[in-house]
């Protein structure tokens, strides 16, 4: 289970994903105030960091204008980008997409991101922000360990949804062997989470680093 849209805040919500009892993955945005202290207490915390990759999406693209990767960009200033990203937070081992509906529809740009993320060494989940995305496939043809979001939980900010949500996660991971879900740092999604991770880990269900989820 990945969580994204860390950095922007240090507060107890953000805090409150640090007591879940469970290996999850925490997607960190770069260049934020908080975007390394988050990260680094993480990581010592015992959870597992990724960095989250603004990427341009097809509507309006909003935010982190110094590492956002747009379409119109040329090779060199996209690697410049990513590499300056992964620099920002060093003890993030992979990376996922924030937004990112128009880059990842683009062989170009995933083509020149895969080689970043080959030469580092890390690993990439597609978050699956449009139908149209080539990320995964981009990855798997250079050879950077990938896979993919199956279920978002809270696209819906009601906790009713978000917890018929992680019931899919837990039916597709029953179907598929494991299965990606994406969250956010939100209220709901952490009340959700605190109640019901201890549920299903006594029924027997694992929540892992997405590091261990890699094809």
């Amino acid at each position: 289970l990945i969580i994204d849209d860390f950095g922007y805040r240090n507060d107890d919500v953000s805090n409150g994903f640090l007591d879940l009892p469970a290996r999850l993955t925490f997607a960190v945005i770069p260049g934020h105030e908080y975007s390394q202290s988050f990260s680094n207490k993480a990581v010592s915390t015992g959870y597992e960091v990724i960095v989250h990759m603004p990427m341009e999406n097809t509507g309006r693209t909003i935010g982190e204008e110094e590492f956002v990767l747009m379409t119109y960009f040329q090779e060199e200033e996209l690697v410049r980008r990513v590499k300056e990203a992964l620099d920002h937070i060093p003890v993030a081992n992979g990376m996922n997409n924030h937004q990112g509906s128009r880059a990842t529809e683009s062989y170009r740009v995933m083509k020149t991101f895969a080689g970043v993320l080959k030469d580092r060494n890390k690993f990439f989940i597609d978050s699956r922000t449009t139908i149209n995305t080539l990320a995964e496939e981009t990855m798997r043809e250079f050879d950077v360990p990938t896979n993919r979001r199956n279920i978002f939980l809270d696209n819906e900010d009601d906790e009713g949804k978000i917890h018929a949500q992680l019931i899919k996660l837990v039916e597709k991971s029953e179907e598929l062997g494991a299965a990606v879900g994406i969250g956010h740092v939100k209220p709901k999604t952490l009340k959700i989470l605190k109640k019901h991770i201890p549920e299903l880990q006594k029924k027997g269900y694992k929540f892992e680093f997405v590091s261990k989820m890699l094809h």
